[in-house]
C-alpha cells in the first residue's frame, strides 16, 4: 500500500481532510524548560521524541500523499508545538540525530524548510551543533525565531546571557536572507522575539543590548537590528494558560472573554483548527485560538491514529 503509515486514515476515508488541515508532525512533544510564559509551564510529563527512522518514514509518506494529489501543504507544517524544537535529539544507530536532520527531511519530503521557534540552545552541545548546521544550510529552514524573555528560568544569570549571545552569533548571518515561510513572506530568515510584560520592557531591551555586544555585533549592526522589527520584535506576553491554571506571569495580558474562556484570534497567520500527528501515533485536533487539544475521532468515535509500526 502507498504511504503505509497513513493506512488507518485511508481506511477511514479521512486522509484528504487530514492533509488539508495538517499543521503538525511532532518530532518532540512536552517540555521541561518551564518558561513561565509558556502553556507548557508546569508540565511534568516525560518529553516524547519520535525515533528518527520512524519520523523519516512518516514524513515521507505524508509528502508522497501530497504529491499524489498534485497539491502542496497549505501552511507551514511544524515539528513541535508547546515544546522546543532544539530539544530534539535521538540515537539512530551509531548516530545522534538533531533538529538539523529533522529540517533536512522536511525539505526533502515536504518541499518546505522547517519553521523553528526556540528559546535557544541552552548551551547544549547537540542543540548548538544543530544551530550551526542549519545556519550553514539555510535552505532547510523557512524561518527561525529566537525567543528572549525574562520568563526563561535562566534569566538573570551570566550563563543565560552567554548562551543567548552565542546563539545570536550563529544565527545573525540569516538576517541577510529573506523568509521562505509562507505565513511571513516579507520577513527575514531570522528574527528575535523579545517577549516581556510592559513593566519589564526596558530591562529586556538592556539585556538585548548586552547580548548583541557579547555576540560580536558592532554598534551600527546592533542599532540596525533594534530599529527593524523584522530583526528584533518586542512583543507582549499574553496569559495563554499553563498546566497549573492561569499563567504565573505577573501583568500578562488576559485573553479571556466574558465567558471566561481564552480566545486569541490569529487568523492572519494561522487557521483555527489544525491536525497534529503526535509521537505516540495519535492524531489530534488543535484549537489554535483557544489553545486546546482534542482527540480526533473516526468511525464509531474511535480515536484516530497513524500506524507508526509501518512508518
Amino acid at each position: 500500500m502507498a504511504y503505509p503509515s497513513l493506512s488507518p486514515l485511508v481506511e477511514q476515508g479521512l486522509l484528504d481532510e487530514i492533509l488539508d488541515n495538517l499543521g503538525f508532525i511532532h518530532a518532540n512533544d512536552h517540555c521541561r524548560r518551564n518558561c513561565t510564559h509558556c502553556p507548557a509551564f508546569g508540565d511534568t510529563s516525560p518529553v516524547q521524541m519520535t525515533p528518527f527512522a520512524t519520523l523519516t518514514r512518516l514524513v515521507r509518506d505524508v509528502g508522497e500523499a501530497f504529491r499524489d494529489r498534485g497539491i502542496s501543504p497549505k501552511r507551514s507544517i511544524v515539528s513541535w508545538r508547546i515544546s522546543d524544537p532544539l530539544d530534539y535529539h535521538v540515537r539512530d544507530g551509531e548516530t545522534t540525530r538533531n533538529t538539523f536532520d529533522v529540517a533536512r527531511i522536511w525539505r526533502e519530503h515536504l518541499g518546505q524548510g522547517l519553521y523553528l521557534v526556540t528559546n535557544g540552545s541552552e548551551g547544549k552541545r547537540f542543540a548548538r551543533t544543530a544551530l550551526r548546521q542549519i545556519a550553514a544550510r539555510p535552505d532547510v529552514l523557512s524561518q527561525a525565531k529566537l525567543t528572549i524573555t525574562p520568563c526563561d528560568q535562566g534569566w538573570g544569570s551570566e550563563r543565560y546571557l552567554q548562551n543567548i549571545a552565542d546563539d545570536i552569533s550563529v544565527l545573525a548571518p540569516l538576517w541577510d536572507l529573506g523568509s521562505t515561510r509562507m505565513e511571513d513572506p516579507d520577513g527575514l530568515r531570522f528574527r528575535i522575539n523579545l517577549k516581556s510584560t510592559a513593566d519589564r520592557r526596558e530591562e529586556a531591551l538592556e539585556f538585548m543590548a548586552r547580548a548583541m555586544d557579547l555576540a560580536g555585533l558592532d554598534a551600527g549592526a546592533a542599532q540596525k537590528a533594534l530599529a527593524d522589527p523584522r530583526r528584533i520584535s518586542a512583543k507582549d506576553i499574553y496569559d495563554l494558560g499553563s498546566y497549573v491554571g492561569d499563567s504565573p506571569v505577573v501583568n500578562a495580558i488576559s485573553i479571556k472573554g466574558e465567558s471566561g474562556k481564552r480566545f486569541k484570534d490569529t487568523a492572519q497567520t494561522r487557521s483555527h483548527h489544525q491536525y497534529g500527528i503526535y509521537p505516540d501515533g495519535a492524531v489530534r485536533v488543535i484549537d489554535m485560538y483557544e489553545f486546546k487539544v482534542y482527540e480526533a475521532t473516526g468511525e464509531g468515535g474511535a480515536p484516530l491514529r497513524v500506524d507508526l509500526r509501518a512508518a
